[in-house]
């Protein structure tokens, strides 16, 4: 039987992405708050499995990132976590995703009177109710009345 050598990637190959909030007052930019890196997380079912598994057939749960929830939690996000530490607002529909070459924006618009005022310090991308990613929002973005806000998310295939 041969031997098979194992194989690396030369090109440094990994799964990232990040966060970026913006705020407007009667139509117009207000803030832009930060841009937060996030945590594909890692484990049977979530995040990076979920891709791998497709890679090779299974397709027992779908990849494509189609809610997120937003919470109020600041521990550090890592691969065993399955869903947000403290989540607020759970199921928020996600306003427009695009993939162009090997980036994927994911952008939800939520209007003043669709999420509430408070404090928010984590953001959670997910995959028919499976976390893909959790963003933790350092510092935190206290969202005030009469504002609208745009949360766009780049996920970067590179």
């Amino acid at each position: 039987m041969p031997r098979l050598r194992r194989q690396h990637s030369s090109d440094g190959t990994r799964v990232a992405g990040h966060l970026t909030i913006t705020t407007f007052r009667n139509g117009e930019v207000s803030r832009a708050i930060g841009t937060f890196p996030n945590k594909v997380v890692n484990s049977s079912g979530y995040g990076r499995n979920l891709i791998a598994r497709q890679l090779v057939g299974d397709t027992t749960y779908g990849i494509e990132i189609d809610s997120v929830s937003i919470g109020d939690d600041d521990t550090p996000a890592a691969d065993g976590q399955t869903d947000l530490l403290s989540p607020l607002e759970t199921g928020i529909p996600i306003t427009n995703a695009v993939a162009a070459g090997g980036t994927v924006t994911i952008d939800v618009f939520m209007t003043d009177a669709s999420l509430p005022d408070d404090t928010y310090e984590e953001f959670g991308l997910f995959c028919g109710g499976r976390l893909f990613a959790r963003i933790v929002i350092d510092p935190a973005y206290t969202k005030v009345t009469g504002e609208d806000t745009l949360f766009s998310y780049q996920l970067n295939l590179t």
